[in-house]
């Protein structure tokens, strides 16, 4: 019984201990979350029955962290099948992590360390299976509070994860031999990372000069069933003509402001950037703007003349509108080049042609891209018939400020947003959609990974959402400012956030070494476990 309370209240603790749901809880479930499961498996006699409820417990704090996955209204009911795979899928590795437990307590500082590279190990071997799995790394908890996450900006999330491993092995020593070594070991532990992030901050926060970026984020709050003309749906459809006009409204209401950039989200507008689709005429009545000021973009590839009338494209409205304004704009459009299509987004600077473009690297399976031919009649029954080409590299566009563009997902990756850092950027923006997944949690959990990355390379980040958390968040992964409504409701919420954020910046050594310190330290650390000889480093780790 003893065993089965420990399970229960870990799961709750664990499952629910996420900075979206709870920020005081993710803390107690960095500290002693894990711990709590632990000291009821130790409870437990035998290899295979501790493998099994591990994998038992671990499926089922998944099923809560990817509650939001479970969200058939434009998935499908195949989502069923994939959110119970991937639970069950991540229940299996964490019951490998049973195989390293020793049959009783106290817990050897060698396996303590071994335990916990061997965890980080897994995480970071997610990113490359399929699309790559970044979703939940248990070093999330870290980072209810930013003050306890900046050690981010030294390892990485995947450090992170590390440290919640090592801390809640601590606290099982702690609680089963409760002596004064044990106890201050793992306050210790626990604490350092608020010490670290409360010095780290007050020293960046000195360190800040009056440099600001004035921004305005767009949020359009269109389903899936809006953007596009679907099947059965038809009545949903909201016409681009009245896309349009809630995207020049939602502008026209801060013109008194001047800003230096104006972000819309992803796939902002239907149609490739730069198909020409739009009466030039019917589109200076539908946004209320004359359009003819923009004379030198009636061109290819803005622009196509049939017969005596002009015909416009999304790019071509785009730039007049960032010569209008005076404010750079960008904004998440598909692309066309020849047979390739892409999901990417383009950076439109005033009085200037040459539009820079950013093509989307991590595509989601079925939905932008196909893993299996077998799997294509199935997402045909959803009208998915065209895929995405992936992008090559990481690009940073030269405006005001050098900025690196990442499109939903890739936000999520650490290695990815690294790569725009090291080319340069001193500014992230992101550009997101989440709303095939409505009145779901994945808003927040997608915000928090944001945040992360913000804090691993010391860079301000802009994020604009179609349905999502629009916000703008300094380089300590603070929120400046966040989009809602005066209820304060933000996911369903079309408008506008207008805000000033310090463009203060600075470089870290996850810059610098990326994810390879942690796993090195990781990869020495299972070495340890698997060394037969004493081992005097070892020794002195030990808490027996």
């Amino acid at each position: 019984m003893v065993a089965l309370f420990f399970f229960i209240v870990s799961l709750l603790v664990v499952g629910f201990g996420q900075p979206h749901v709870s920020s005081l809880l993710s803390v107690v479930a960095s500290g002693v979350g894990f711990a709590l499961f632990w000291l009821g498996l130790l409870r437990v006699e035998g290899r295979g029955r501790r493998f099994f409820i591990s994998g038992a417990w671990f499926f089922g704090v998944q099923l809560i962290q990817l509650s939001w996955l479970a969200s058939p209204t434009f998935q499908g009911t195949y989502i069923y099948f994939v959110y119970g795979a991937l639970a069950l899928w991540l229940g299996a590795q964490f019951a490998l992590l049973s195989l390293l437990f020793p049959k009783e307590g106290p817990i050897s500082g060698r396996k303590m360390f071994g335990i916990a590279g061997f965890w980080t190990l897994i995480e970071w071997g997610r990113l490359f299976v399929l699309c790559g799995f970044a979703w939940n790394p248990v070093g999330l908890s870290m980072t209810g509070f930013p003050v306890q996450g900046q050690l981010a900006a030294v390892f990485g999330v995947f450090g992170l994860s590390f440290i919640v491993i090592v801390v809640n092995l601590l606290a099982v020593n702690a609680f089963l031999k409760p002596d004064k070594m044990r106890l201050v070991a793992w306050g210790s532990a626990f604490l350092f990372p608020f010490l670290f992030g409360g010095l780290h901050m007050i020293y960046h926060d000195g360190q800040k000069k009056g440099d600001v970026c004035h921004a305005l984020l767009l949020q359009t709050a269109l389903l899936p069933d809006q953007k596009d003309l679907c099947s059965g749906k038809e009545h949903r459809y909201v016409h681009p003509y009245l896309q349009w006009r809630e995207i020049v409204k939602g502008i026209n209401a801060h013109v008194g402001r001047s800003y230096d950039l104006i972000v819309l989200p992803e796939y902002a507008l239907p149609f490739s950037a730069h198909v020409p689709v739009y009466p030039l005429k019917e589109m200076e009545r539908v946004i209320g703007a004359d359009l003819q000021e923009a004379g030198s973009l009636l061109k290819g590839p803005f622009a196509e003349k049939r017969g005596e009338e002009w015909y416009v494209s999304n790019a071509f409205v785009l730039q007049a509108l960032a010569n209008r304004y005076g404010a750079e704009i960008i904004s998440g459009l598909d692309a066309s080049e020849g047979e390739k299509s892409y999901n990417a987004a383009f950076h439109f600077i005033p009085e200037r042609e040459e539009v820079f473009r950013y093509e989307k690297r991590i595509l989601l399976p079925l939905a932008e891209y196909l893993p299996f031919s077998f799997l294509k009649p199935l997402v045909a029954r959803y009208g998915i018939v065209n895929f995405f080409t992936p992008g090559e590299e990481a690009k940073v566009s030269r405006g005001k400020l050098p900025m690196s563009l990442s499109i939903c997902y890739e936000e999520c990756f650490p290695s990815l947003m690294r790569e725009g850092r090291k080319a340069g950027a001193e500014l992230f923006v992101n550009v997101t959609n989440d709303g095939w997944y409505p009145y779901s949690r994945l808003p927040e959990e997608h915000f928090i990974h944001g945040r992360v990355r913000a804090i691993e390379n010391g860079v301000p980040l802009l994020r604009a959402c179609n349905t999502g958390v629009t916000a703008g968040v300094d380089s300590l992964g603070r929120t400046v400012a966040r989009f809602a409504n005066k209820e304060g409701k933000f996911e369903l919420e079309k408008g506008a956030l207008s805000l000033s954020m310090s463009t203060y910046s600075y470089k870290t050594l996850y810059t610098f070494f990326g994810d390879g310190a942690i796993l090195g330290l990781s990869l020495l650390c299972m070495l340890m476990v698997f060394v037969r000889k004493k081992n005097p480093l070892a020794e002195k780790l030990s808490l027996n």
